[in-house]
């Protein structure tokens, strides 16, 4: 068990207590750290410092090697001017001497004389004997300055390699340019400074003019020699520097690269050349980042060393005993409400452990009540929808047996453990019925007076929590229940019944409880509001479909039910007859007697139809002294046998009124039948009207069946 809770608060999550520690001796190492990195930051910044230094060292060491070719180009120049081959103009010799310095010199890609016509009279290499440079820039300052000069790099027009032309005239005593001794010099001594420099690897040399254009570029041209790049960051930053600078970025291959530029001495003004020096980043900051690895991964170590010694001691002397608390905690949130930490001590963990089993022993206490409260909770939520059901129930029933049905089925979930049965008051109001009953002891007289329940008598309810000692219901079973309550059903100051409820236990052994007395009480004003509104709308119902006087149904309900009729006539093929009465010389009653007369003796004829029909027949009074008996499955003769027997019975009416017998009384009928004499209720009513008018014109008190109707006439 142990080794399982050590399993559970050993996992390392961010919210552990472990992980806090830890945590801080991270935390501790954090200035460290800061330390390592501001070094590492700060050697790169040096490195990168170093790197610039040495490119622009570089480019110097270029530029100076660079000046002195020129000036052993130039003494090599003065010299030969000074050979009488030059000076005698005798090309053969000066040729083969020219081609011998440019063997043991090979930095030199051509040496010649030319004339002071321009042309060209001996070359080491014979491709530029006999051509005329007299339009050459080079020649005509050597001419006009008689000094030294120095082209910029130019393309050789046989190796299209740039090449720099350096120039000098050869005067005599008599100060007369003889000719002029000039010797080209191309790039290829870079690839000898970047043998001898010991460049880092990865490092390019590259010489561009003013405008970005690719010279030369050691120790790989590529494809960028004699190609134009204006926009290269070199290029830009040696415009804005126009002298020698530094700067990081990338180089024409896209390398991140740290470069060094100066110009080649000496300068020409209108044509300058300059030399830049890129060493690759990485290898310039590969040392810095070596150190800062090195640092981290000591760091890294003496991080884990100290973070296993938190470990390890953390959980010798806080861990384990926090685990103490924290499993109690885990088996108190699991439901185990007697749960308790056994951790001693006087320091914190110590009070925390006291303070977490204080804590579970009110929650244990609380736990309890709230279980009972919730379980008291959840049987009132229960009753409350039950309630609710048989209100919602009551709002939909027709009829006061059909609420008693509902009692009967929803009283018995209400009340599960104890017996009981609602009683209502008769019409009489003199008596008590049961309507519904529930449980397993039975009600002793279904029927009994309102003054033998106390609390019809009191009105209001009767508790018996002890029927050995209460005074008891007069209707009570034999023998009577432990205890008992008795409600009474009242809704706006009426009393419809009484609700009883009884138990098989006293109140001592938790019978009729409190919660068991305020849930009949609200049962009863619940049964007592629903059956009121029951009766209410029984009673509007009836008013709305019958006559007050004759207590028939009324002419609305008659064009409703005929309908409803002549429709299930049709469905089934069956017949379905109509009489239509009026009572003869009704007006003659009514001048000799009264309208009082009139009245009884409609009602009287109300009264006689009710018990002449059968209990499918529908009588209704139609308006004034005209009747309609609507007589389902009757077929025509049926209906006029039936129209002759009420007009028999009608003329042995006698109506008392006044002390007065009025009568005898008649009436004329007329029958129609469905469907000879209609296909609907309006046809029916129809033709029994025409037939009741028939009855009248030939001379009233007799019955006439309605003819069928005429056919539409055919057009020949």
């Amino acid at each position: 068990m142990r080794r399982d809770g050590a399993t559970v608060m050993g996992r390392f999550t961010l919210a552990s207590l472990r992980y806090s520690l830890l945590l801080m001796v991270l935390l501790a190492m954090l200035p460290a750290l800061a330390l390592i990195l501001w070094t590492a930051w700060e050697q790169r910044r040096q490195a990168a410092v170093g790197a610039e230094e040495d490119a622009l060292r570089l480019a110097r060491l270029a530029s100076a090697d660079h000046e002195r070719l020129l000036e052993g180009a130039r003494s090599l120049l003065i010299g030969l001017a000074q050979l009488s081959d030059v000076q005698m103009h005798n090309a053969k010799a000066c040729s083969a001497l020219f081609a011998e310095v440019q063997r043991r010199f090979p930095l030199y890609t051509d040496i010649g004389a030319i004339r002071p016509d321009g042309h060209v009279f001996c070359a080491a290499r014979a491709g530029h004997r006999a051509v005329n440079v007299a339009d050459q820039p080079f020649f005509q300052r050597a001419l006009a300055t008689r000094e030294s000069t120095a082209s910029g790099y130019h393309p050789d027009p046989a190796t299209g390699k740039p090449v720099l032309t350096l120039s000098y005239p050869a005067i005599d005593r008599d100060g007369a340019t003889w000719a002029v001794v000039f010797a080209e010099l191309d790039l290829g001594w870079m690839a000898q400074l970047t043998n001898k420099a010991r460049l880092p690897p990865g490092t390019v040399i590259t010489v561009t003019d003013a405008q970005g254009l690719v010279l030369a570029r050691y120790p790989d041209p590529g494809d960028w020699t004699g190609k134009s790049a204006p926009d290269w960051a070199v290029a830009q930053a040696i415009k804005r520097a126009s002298g020698e600078g530094t700067l990081e970025g990338p180089g024409l291959e896209g390398q991140p690269r740290i470069f060094g530029f100066t110009p080649l001495l000496p300068p020409r003004r209108e044509d300058p050349v300059y030399v830049s020096v890129g060493i690759p980043r990485d290898a310039a900051l590969a040392e810095a980042d070596r150190l800062l690895t090195r640092n981290l991964l000591w760091a890294g170590l003496v991080v884990l060393l100290m973070l296993g010694a938190a470990a390890i001691v953390s959980d010798l002397l806080i861990l384990r005993r926090v685990h103490a608390v924290v499993r109690a905690a885990r088996r108190l949130t699991a439901g185990d409400l007697a749960a308790r930490a056994t951790v001693r001590g006087p320091d914190e963990i110590g009070v925390m452990a006291r303070t977490f089993n204080l804590m579970a022993e009110r929650l244990q206490a609380r736990v309890r009540d709230e279980e009972s409260t919730k379980e008291g909770l959840a049987e009132r939520v229960k009753e409350l929808d039950l309630l609710n059901r048989m209100g919602e129930l009551f709002q939909a029933c027709l009829s006061l047996e059909e609420a008693y049905g509902v009692i009967g089925r929803l009283a018995p979930r209400l009340f599960p453990a104890e017996a009981g049965a609602v009683f209502a008051l008769s019409p009489a109001r003199n008596l008590i019925e049961v309507v519904a009953k529930w449980g397993t002891r039975s009600v002793d007289g279904a029927v009994f007076s309102p003054e033998a329940c106390w609390a019809l008598r009191n009105g209001r309810p009767h508790v018996v929590e002890d029927t050995g000692a209460g005074v008891l219901c007069e209707h009570l079973t034999s023998p009577p229940p432990p205890a008992y309550v008795c409600t009474p059903l009242v809704a706006q100051g009426n009393s419809f019944g009484v609700l009883h409820v009884s138990s098989e236990l006293r109140n001592g052994d938790a019978g009729m409880s409190q919660a068991r007395q305020r849930l009949a009480d609200a049962v009863a004003a619940q049964l007592g509001l629903g059956l009121s509104n029951v009766q209410l709308r029984e009673i509007l119902r009836s008013q709305s479909i019958h006559d007050p006087l004759t207590g028939l149904f009324n002419r609305r309900y008659m064009a409703e039910t005929l309908d409803r009729e002549v429709h299930r006539a049709r469905r089934a093929g069956n017949s379905l007859g109509v009489l239509m009465v009026d009572v003869d010389g009704f007006k003659q009653q009514n001048d000799a007697f009264g309208h009082d007369a009139g009245d009884a003796i409609l009602a009287e004829l109300g009264a006689l139809l009710q018990g002449s029909l059968r209990k499918e027949d529908i009588a209704c009074r139609y308006g004034g002294e005209e009747f309609v008996l609507v007589l389902p499955d009757a077929t025509m003769e049926n209906a006029a046998r039936r129209a002759e027997q009420l007009r028999d019975a009608v003329r042995r009416m006698r109506v008392p009124h006044k002390d007065v017998l009025l009568g005898p009384v008649t009436v004329s009928i007329g029958v129609a039948a469905f469907p000879d004499h209609g296909s609907d209720g309006a046809g029916l009513l129809k033709s029994a009207d025409m037939a009741l008018y028939e009855s009248k014109r030939t001379g009233r008190d007799r019955v006439t069946v309605a003819r069928p109707p005429e056919p539409w006439p055919v057009s020949p």
